[in-house]
């Protein structure tokens, strides 16, 4: 599957789940991960939207993953064929999902790469955005990789 329409599905499985989930039927995060403390992610909220779902938790995060390195991809080679358009489609894409996993450190730069793409203004600094975004992506992906890692099987 495409990275954008992962992101469009993880998008909507975020809003919808709370409606669907019946909290006492599915297998609920020990409580012990939920005081996991990470530099870059917090998976508090997306846990608390799942009702703590290991099985729904482990999809999200999984999609997630996957979506990372094709972001990182598509900024390093859309950058540099200047290519605004689908710079601004794939930043507008990830913008929800970096909230959702509580990557806060990202908010006003993804905020700002997603307006300077669209506009197609401020492209002097957007490089420079780019850099400090891509390390941040990876280490969010080895959290979120430990996270799985210490989800229990099921």
């Amino acid at each position: 599957m495409h990275f954008i329409d992962n992101l469009c599905i993880l998008s909507i499985l975020f809003y919808i789940l709370p409606y669907i989930l019946n909290p006492n039927s599915k297998k609920q995060i020990n409580e012990s991960m939920n005081s996991t403390q990470y530099k870059y992610i917090d998976l508090q909220s997306i846990k608390d939207d799942t009702f703590g779902d290991v099985e729904i938790l482990r999809m999200i995060i999984e999609l997630f993953i996957e979506g990372i390195d094709e972001y990182v991809e598509i900024l390093n080679n859309e950058l540099a064929n200047k290519n605004w358009h689908e710079l601004f489609k794939a930043t507008h894409k990830i913008k929800p999902n970096i909230s959702m996993f509580g990557i806060t450190k990202l908010v006003p730069t993804i905020l700002e790469l997603e307006s300077n793409f669209r506009n197609e203004k401020n492209l002097d600094v957007v490089d420079a955005h780019v850099s400090f975004s891509i390390p941040i992506f990876r280490e969010a992906k080895i959290e979120l990789q430990t996270e799985l890692n210490l989800m229990p099987n099921e």
